[in-house]
């Protein structure tokens, strides 16, 4: 909770002064923490769903209408959504660490975009059978 001070109230706005709103500026770290939260969210919603769709493995013929179910583009498109949550928190949470127990808090800024480069690859690569799977189906069947 935000305490007015003299200096505060000069330096804010008075549209953001009465006290119930607060203008937060995101920066790199705020954008990092909040990212790494909202992935985590997201793979452990993906895990409740896969454990859901584990009980298709009791009857053959439902497990195989799921495996082809699976194969539809909104099932491409989580499974690429899937991929980038699952590197990005893995590399987040590598930066957490070095930063943690290394000590490299002056370099936060430089560590993230550093290893968000890494993402990048690393989706890219990754997701590449993918997104041609979902060209395919979009673009070259005819």
């Amino acid at each position: 909770m935000a305490v007015d001070t003299l200096e505060q109230t000069d330096s804010v706005p008075a549209a953001s002064q009465d006290g119930r709103f607060q203008r937060y500026r995101v920066r790199t770290g705020m954008f990092a923490w909040m990212a790494h939260r909202l992935s985590g969210l997201a793979l452990v919603a993906y895990l409740v769903v896969h454990v859901w769709g584990l009980r298709a493995l009791t009857d053959r013929a439902s497990f195989n209408e799921l495996i082809a179910g699976y194969h539809a583009p909104i099932f491409k498109i989580g499974e690429f959504l899937l991929l980038a949550a699952v590197v990005y928190h893995a590399l987040n949470g590598l930066r957490i660490v070095l930063i943690d127990f290394l000590g490299w808090s002056p370099n936060q800024k430089r560590l993230f975009w550093s290893l968000g480069g890494v993402a990048v690859v690393l989706i890219g690569v990754g997701g590449y059978p993918t997104i041609y799977s979902l060209v395919d189906y979009f673009f070259m069947a005819g």
